[in-house]
């Protein structure tokens, strides 16, 4: 016995394919980590050969930074695998997209720490430059 089809009308299908694009786009908004940095500069850097002061730390260096981020910056998706970071946000405001945790707004006067299991992008979102003080341990190349 043969079934008849069913005529869906396309406006119906129309209607459910725009809802669908609808639902998603701010999920797949969230999902899209940038690759390329941009509006971010050093303002100064000093770095400080950790086995020179510590032998079992050959290899290593510690690095303090200060980062400049103009407004509209945006700091493309890192791992801190193998750089693990302590922040500190001098002056304005900061956001950070952290996975696992979504959006962290960062104010003046915060600071964090960035391990072995953070993977995040950033921006600033405000009208003024936000000011950001990191101290940094890495191995050189």
């Amino acid at each position: 016995m043969m079934r008849a089809s069913r005529h869906i009308p396309f406006s119906s299908l129309l209607t459910a394919s725009l809802f669908a694009v609808a639902i998603a786009a701010p999920t797949m908004a969230q999902d899209a980590k940038p690759q390329e940095t941009k509006g971010i500069s050093l303002a100064s850097r000093s770095t400080l050969q950790l086995g020179e002061q510590i032998p079992e730390l050959k290899g290593y260096a510690m690095q303090l930074r200060t980062i400049v981020l103009q407004p509209g910056a945006v700091a493309a998706y890192h791992s801190h695998a193998k750089r693990p970071v302590v922040a500190y946000l001098v002056s304005g405001e900061y956001v950070e997209h952290r996975d696992g945790l979504g959006e962290i707004v960062h104010k003046s006067g915060d600071q964090w720490v960035e391990g072995a299991n953070v993977a995040h992008w950033s921006e600033n979102r405000g009208a003024k430059p936000a000011i950001l003080i990191n101290v940094e341990v890495f191995q050189p190349r």
